[in-house]
């Protein structure tokens, strides 16, 4: 790759990882650029719109070109309108925030999110990037992937413990992984984050896995009979999704 070009993705992707705005002297410690060579990167995408340098504090954002990146994904992914309808009528019957993901990667990346109970959303309707092995849809979608992708995956020491419920042991998630294979829906049981547990089941396009889809429960609403009527209504639903998907395209 070119090192211009793999310097200006360098800076890009500093903001993907960093939740606050950056200044030049952050941007330059974190790529290795030095200031005037930093400076003049930083320039070139601020007039393309890439990057917003505020005025009052000289601090630099993504710019709202970055936006178009977003629609255009979106448009790639047309699966995500055909989607909408069902994934918004679970969230109304179930009183629960639903998302969506796709895999990409080591990651599980949301693609939609849909509710109002604001303590339990992913807090990102598009782009949030989760663990696969501590999450419902990412585990889905382990249980889809090649078993010498996941050894190489768990190889990379991407097992990271998020809670105490968290698996970290490869040859128990094998085993999870199998009885997800079977049954077609995976469950996180507060292994990604305290107080909430998900059940999640994959979306096809004809015979290709797509996607997953998953029902966000608080733990303290969750009931015995919660867990099976959940589980029921994401196969329904996601069984509903892969039938237009499999019309559509």
């Amino acid at each position: 790759m070119s090192k211009n070009v793999d310097r200006t993705l360098d800076i890009l992707e500093l903001f993907t990882d960093h939740a606050s705005d950056l200044s030049l002297s952050e941007i330059c410690r974190l790529t290795g650029l030095t200031p005037a060579t930093g400076s003049r990167y930083l320039a070139t995408l601020v007039e393309r719109g890439y990057l917003a340098e505020s005025p009052r504090s000289g601090l630099y954002r993504l710019g709202l070109k970055t936006v178009d990146f977003s629609y255009a994904v979106r448009r790639y992914l047309r699966f995500i309108e055909f989607s909408y309808l069902p994934l918004n009528q679970l969230s109304k019957e179930t009183g629960c925030d639903v998302y969506m993901t796709v895999l990409d990667r080591d990651t599980s990346l949301v693609v939609e999110e849909i509710g109002n109970t604001a303590a339990m959303r992913i807090n990102s309707p598009f782009g949030r990037r989760l663990p696969l092995h501590s999450t419902a849809c990412g585990k889905v979608h382990l249980a889809r992937m090649p078993e010498d992708q996941r050894r190489a995956l768990y190889a990379r020491g991407s097992l990271e413990r998020f809670t105490k419920n968290t698996i970290t042991d490869p040859a128990k998630l094998e085993a999870e992984l199998t009885t997800i294979q079977d049954d077609g829906v995976a469950y996180d049981r507060e292994e990604q984050r305290l107080g909430v547990w998900v059940v999640a089941a994959p979306v096809y396009s004809g015979s290709a896995q797509v996607a997953a889809a998953g029902i966000i429960t608080p733990v303290s609403r969750l009931q015995p009979e919660t867990v099976q009527i959940h589980t029921t209504k994401i196969i329904s639903c996601t069984g509903e999704i892969s039938q237009v998907l499999s019309r559509a395209f």
